[in-house]
């Protein structure tokens, strides 16, 4: 799995991007429903790209940030994206919402097999 964090209107911190990697590879668990059955090392062919910033640099009422992560694999793609008024937040919004999108692709593709 290859991460790729991309950020705007700001500065991204080591500890920060470490925040990051961590919650966004906790979803990897959930990646075994992207693997093709004939090709089981194709788990190296998953991309996440994940883009992270503030929504502006003018805000009246403090930052507005937004978390947007985009999982690429053979046969689809999954996206998130959420605002917040932390970053951190953001991030784990995101990093929720996707897990419920794979489980609910997992869920189709088990309904698929059982008809």
């Amino acid at each position: 799995m290859n991460i790729i964090i991309k950020t705007k209107n700001f500065e991204l911190t080591p500890a920060l991007r470490e925040f990051a990697e961590e919650k966004i590879s906790s979803l990897e668990r959930y990646f075994d429903v992207f693997q093709v059955a004939d090709a089981p090392g194709l788990k190296s062919s998953i991309e996440v790209d994940a883009e992270i910033g503030k929504t502006t640099t003018n805000q009246r009422h403090g930052d507005i940030f937004r978390a947007e992560v985009l999982i690429t694999f053979p046969g689809g793609k999954i996206r998130a994206g959420v605002s917040a008024d932390d970053l951190e937040k953001a991030i784990v919004a995101a990093r929720d919402d996707l897990q419920r999108q794979i489980t609910d692709f997992k869920e189709k593709m088990l309904d698929k097999t059982r008809k």
